[in-house]
């Protein structure tokens, strides 16, 4: 019996071993997760952006030398009207230096009287022979030098009484106060802001738009915008002929239509006119490049399938981290957003979902 037990212990073994070295790579591989993103679904592939309303009138209020406020006379929310007082410095100092000044100026004016009455007597002198050249030069000389100092005296006097008249921080316009940065009794340093000042002659749109955009707008082109889900018409009034580090250009805008209800300060979602609801733009990452660096390409999501699909498009303008798509793409389709150097044509995937999606439909 026991030849027949060894051969069946054998048997069993190799039986085993020869399971355990299959190649693993028979086995089907699992589908891939990947974030997808559906065609003109957001706000950047519908091409909206933010634009804030201020006023047209705005100014941060400073005194034009600094010192110490005596009074502040308005507090935030205060309406106020052209030329009203709205803060003061301490003015004593700037009193006594217009005094000073003011000594000054008559020093000066008495010096030029007493030279000029010294050019006079050697003038006379020189003429009966009894002074030299030189005296008289020198007597004119003195004269000139004192009326030099006359007029740096009438100088100071009229800079210590602007000081003085500029210690009055007035209204420039009608508005309200937005901010008040300095109380009573503060040292404020020249052109510190003390208020924030808004004006009450109209609001205005601003944005900043991609410059691509922004060349095809022109004076008078009508936008729409959006605030609380209230439609608002708005209208081009000037584009800015800078662009900035990010790409933008700053364009403003006047309410075409009724500006009741609207703030400064308030965020509004605006869609040009020129830019269609039909325009695509996807991420960055969304796209592959050719080595050549103008063949562009993405990964389409074929959802009855599970697979993808690599398709050449053709590339837009770069719009903040999206590029607009000219060709390739229609709205309602879905394309992998993250990953796609790691993708391959016809390679079966699954869309991927967040923990937090997960666990709500496991709860559902």
């Amino acid at each position: 019996m026991k030849p027949f037990v060894l051969l069946a212990l054998c048997t069993a073994i190799t039986a085993t071993l020869s399971g355990c070295s299959q190649d693993p790579s028979a086995a089907p591989e699992a589908p891939r997760a990947v974030k997808l993103e559906k065609v003109g679904a957001h706000g950047d592939s519908l091409r909206q952006f933010t634009a804030t309303v201020r006023q047209q009138d705005r100014v941060d209020a400073a005194f034009e030398n600094g010192g110490r406020i005596a009074a502040v006379l308005v507090d935030v929310g205060d309406r106020f009207h052209k030329g009203q007082l709205l803060a003061r410095l301490d003015a004593e100092t700037l009193r006594l230096r217009v005094q000073q000044a003011e000594a000054n100026v008559r020093s000066a004016n008495a010096q030029v009287s007493e030279k000029r009455l010294q050019l006079q007597q050697q003038q006379a002198l020189f003429e009966d022979g009894a002074a030299s050249q030189l005296s008289l030069t020198n007597a004119a000389v003195g004269l000139e030098s004192a009326q030099s100092q006359l007029q740096v005296a009438m100088s100071d006097r009229g800079l210590a009484q602007r000081a003085m008249r500029m210690a009055e921080l007035r209204a420039p316009f009608d508005g309200s106060v937005t901010a008040k940065r300095y109380q009573a009794h503060d040292d404020v340093a020249a052109g510190a802001a003390v208020l924030q000042l808004e004006g009450s002659t109209g609001l205005q749109v601003v944005a900043n738009l991609p410059d691509a955009l922004a060349r095809t707008l022109a004076p008078g082109e009508l936008m729409q915008a959006e605030s609380a889900g209230r439609p608002i018409s708005l209208k081009v009034r000037s584009v800015s002929a800078r662009v900035d580090s990010a790409a933008t250009v700053e364009v403003l805008l006047d309410v075409a239509g009724d500006a009741s209800g609207l703030r400064s300060g308030e965020s509004l979602l605006l869609t040009p006119e020129s830019a269609s609801a039909a325009h695509i733009a996807v991420p960055l990452s969304a796209v592959l490049l050719a080595a050549d660096g103008k063949n562009a390409s993405v990964f389409v999501y074929d959802p009855k399938k599970g697979t993808l699909m690599r398709r050449q498009v053709a590339l837009g303008d770069v719009e903040g981290d999206r590029v607009g798509v000219k060709i390739g793409l229609k709205a309602g389709e879905q394309i992998v957003t993250a990953g796609t150097a790691f993708l391959t044509n016809g390679q079966r995937v699954v869309p991927f979902r967040s923990a937090s999606r997960l666990g709500a439909e496991v709860q559902s």
